[in-house]
């Protein structure tokens, strides 16, 4: 055998052993909104972590590490709760709010959460709250938005116990078992709690001491002693003593913080309690009469470490899960694997990269990777850009310090990587318009680059950071079209508009209208070569169109393809005549410039979809994957010197 191809086949068996190498690999950025946290009572290790979206994580490593589970996303409801099985570690239960789908209720994994089922007892009951009782981890309440359901075989099946014609316990909040009898049940609804002493044949308002309309979000039964009760709602936090006979409210607490998601006392410290707000964490170590507050974190969810519990998790809004390890006092994110995000755009400035997240406040914004997407941090969260909506991202092609991205109202610019943003003047249209920006670019001629803005009166450019600002006619008609996406390689541009798209093959100089028989608004992606041999490929619901004579014809390619919508295409930055595309949510690849399709194996991300494909002229060793809420992905990709593909 001879040297060269010996080395070819190592090299190749090297990769393949990578990880990444044939199958996408999640990249963050970790965190985002969770909305539920449990543990392995009798594995701490093991953590369930469940989101908005149909999300649902595993950690085997005490939230160090997570995995997210194949928990089924054809609908995209809240993951309100999550339970672990004390008698088969690899049952789970999640209660699940779904709304209108029909798929709301207590879904039940018998596989550590391969496969999950919905029994037909509870579907379409879409679930608040979930409890187990302690003496017998088969019991299961779950309060539901159509009331309060039983199960006593671990969740195969299920019985309402509430009574349909009762309309104020219809929809359930909050669900509690006395935990020395599993016939005491406490049931939390938006109007006030409810009790039942005989299993839930009959039911009680307990509400004497709380104020009226109070909209119940947890209730808490003393393990060591039943009488007591502690009950959060969005009038404050209130203690009961007399099993809810009668209630009494902590006067501790600030009227700002009356929206208490999660109220606990300390497992070992019956004096100690924590109030988990929208506002933070507060802490009484007097039984309720002072309170301290130890973070500023949006709390949804908290548990205690079963075996330790100075260490607690807090599932939060927008920040992920943190961990504390000394009661709450300080705590950390640990996301790693986590990510409940949704990607609107990637950048590359220079070597370095740049992606935005929407819908993240302050813990999210603008992310910057030095690895080549690997990994992210926070380059600047919305109150340092000043701006919390930002749909358009574009980075300067050779300086990394130097990125661009906008809303539709404003642009803004940064020197040093993100740490000071300037908000630049905007083209002026006329008298009395304002421009709503659509599409951002940024080109680069030479040792100068200018930006592009396409708004709804047509394409500007600006030479000198909006400075000054010259319209650019892509058409002769007196009112500019609306610009809706900007795409450029090499000296090629292609312009779509609300009616028709406009090609340049000069760098912008000069512009021609392109014949097309699809509407625009069909057209989902659009896709350059730096090479002008390779044609223009669009991504349409009606499939993947191209042309090889700069837009004046189009043929469909459809060799290897299925029939029906292309939501995204991108060519090889480095690699001519290389492209990928999504159909489906499946990725496929082609080497002769879309003539002809493959699948490729390991395309797919498992139960999500791909929003985008994103590939970087600087690194074209992966191809990356943006999807609509569970972050950014990349894959690893073969050189042509390997001599494969």
């Amino acid at each position: 055998m001879n040297s060269k191809l010996t080395l070819r086949i190592a090299a190749a068996a090297v990769l393949a052993a990578l990880p990444g190498w044939g199958q996408w690999v999640a990249a963050g950025p970790w965190g985002g909104s969770a909305t539920t946290v449990a543990i392995d009572q009798l594995n701490p290790k093991r953590m369930l972590l469940g989101a908005r979206n149909s999300l649902i994580y595993l950690s085997e490593d005490e939230g160090s590490n997570w995995r997210r589970l194949n928990f089924p996303r054809h609908f995209l409801g809240t993951v309100r709760a999550v339970s672990f099985d004390q008698t088969n570690s690899r049952v789970f239960l999640a209660a699940v709010n779904g709304e209108q789908s029909g798929f709301g209720g207590v879904w039940r994994t018998e596989d550590g959460g391969e496969t999950w089922q919905l029994p037909e007892s509870i579907a379409g009951a879409s679930a608040e709250a979930l409890v187990r009782w302690p003496r017998d981890p088969r019991v299961v309440l779950a309060g539901t938005h159509q009331g309060v359901w039983r199960s006593e075989d671990g969740g195969v099946t299920w019985s309402r116990i509430s009574q349909p014609w009762n309309h104020e316990m219809r929809v359930i909040t909050a669900v509690a078992f006395d935990p020395a009898n599993r016939n005491v049940i406490y049931a939390g609804t938006p109007h006030l709690p409810w009790k039942s002493a005989d299993g839930g044949k009959t039911w009680n308002s307990i509400h004497d001491g709380m104020l009226d309309d109070s909209d119940v979000f947890s209730i808490f039964v003393d393990p060591e002693r039943p009488q007591r009760i502690l009950a959060s709602a969005c009038s404050g936090i209130y203690r009961s003593e007399t099993a809810g006979a009668k209630w009494s409210k902590f006067v501790g607490i600030p009227a700002s913080h009356r929206r208490t998601h999660v109220i606990r006392q300390h497992p070992t410290q019956a004096n100690v309690i924590y109030a988990a707000t929208t506002l933070g964490l507060l802490r009484s170590s007097d039984g309720g009469v002072t309170f301290k507050q130890l973070n500023r974190l949006h709390i949804l969810s908290m548990v205690f470490h079963p075996s330790n519990p100075k260490t607690l998790f807090m599932a939060t809004e927008r920040a992920g899960l943190w961990r504390s390890r000394d009661g709450g006092v300080s705590a950390e994110p640990t996301n790693s694997g986590f990510v409940s995000r949704k990607v609107l755009n990637l950048a590359a400035a220079g070597a370095r990269l740049f992606l935005n997240t929407i819908q993240d406040g302050n813990d999210g914004g603008v992310f910057q990777s030095a690895d080549s997407g690997s990994s992210w941090e926070l380059a600047a969260n919305a109150s340092r850009v000043g701006d919390n909506h930002l749909h358009h991202l574009a980075g300067h092609p050779s300086d990394p310090s130097v990125l661009y991205a906008a809303n539709e109202r404003r642009l803004y610019r940064t020197a040093d990587g993100g740490r000071l943003w300037k908000n630049l003047a905007l083209p002026a249209a006329g008298p009395n318009r304002d421009l709503r920006i659509s599409a951002l670019a940024v080109l680069k001629h030479g040792q100068r680059s200018s930006i592009l803005l396409g708004t709804d009166h047509g394409l500007w450019r600006t030479d000198n950071s909006g400075a000054s600002w010259a319209l650019i006619p892509v058409t002769k008609a007196d009112r500019m079209p609306r610009v809706l996406s900007v795409v450029q390689a090499g000296p090629r541009i292609v312009v779509r508009t609300s009616s028709t798209l406009y090609v340049s093959e000069d760098s912008g100089a000069s512009w021609r209208p392109i014949a097309l028989l699809l509407p625009t608004s069909v057209i989902y992606d659009i896709a350059l070569s730096p090479s002008t041999a390779d044609p223009i490929l669009i991504a349409t619901a009606k499939g993947l169109f191209a042309s090889d004579d700069g837009g004046k014809s189009w043929t469909q390619r459809v060799q290897g393809l299925e029939d029906g919508t292309v939501s995204t295409v991108r060519f090889h930055p480095a690699r001519t005549r290389s492209v990928w595309l999504v159909q489906f949510g499946r990725l496929y690849e082609s080497n002769d410039a879309g003539l002809t399709w493959r699948r490729v194996e390991g395309g797919e991300i498992a139960e999500s979809s791909i929003r985008l494909l994103w590939a970087n002229t600087g690194d074209p060793s992966r191809i990356f994957a943006l999807t609509p809420d569970v972050g950014l992905f990349y894959m690893e990709l073969l050189s042509d010197e390997i001599g494969l593909r």
